[in-house]
């Protein structure tokens, strides 16, 4: 039992570390991006919450359907292109009946919606908060102390029963050779 926890254990943990790795890499790549979203207006197709990574967008290549980033007055906004008129884009979240009242041009996108990490955004909003800080990076960290700590004490407490006793001598019984 002890010996499949163990198993267990490790394939999570290296599961987590590849995630982690693949979240970098996708962040440090020039043209891709992690994005947290933050409304309901793209729902059910993505939620708010989730973790979208967008991909680099070639503005010759956008079509109608296809979900993009682009930046609106300075903010990013992901909805799902409805029309194209040149180089004039209607866009329309899913989760909305009529057609965003802007109109954006292809130099606006910033970036093709490529996949979803569900409600992973949460844990990140969470762990930006104060409370989240503290509670993601402070406290494991004290934990870490207090099991170095105590880990050290039971070392320096802990007698060693291997050490085999030493002889005082006195006790040698002399034999005499003839």
């Amino acid at each position: 039992m002890k010996k499949a926890l163990k198993t267990a254990g490790k394939v999570i943990f290296g599961f987590l570390v590849l995630v982690v790795i693949g979240l970098g890499f996708i962040f440090l790549v020039p043209g891709y991006d992690l994005r947290l979203v933050r409304s309901e207006s793209m729902e059910p197709t993505v939620n708010m919450g989730d973790l979208i990574i967008t991909g680099p967008v070639n503005e010759s290549s956008i079509a109608e359907g296809q979900i993009i980033t682009f930046d609106l007055n300075g903010e990013l906004v992901t909805h799902r292109v409805a029309s194209i008129n040149g180089d004039a884009i209607k866009t329309k979240g899913d989760n909305v009946e009529s057609i965003d009242p802007w109109t954006i041009t292809r130099s606006d996108v910033v970036g093709n919606y490529i996949f979803r990490i569900p409600y992973v955004g949460y844990g990140l909003k969470f762990v930006q908060s104060k409370t989240g800080w503290f509670i993601t990076i402070i406290v494991p960290a004290m934990l870490l102390i207090l099991l170095l700590a105590k880990d050290i004490v039971k070392e320096a407490l802990k007698t060693d029963t291997k050490k085999s006793p030493q002889k005082t001598g006195g006790d040698a019984i002399r034999i005499n050779e003839k």
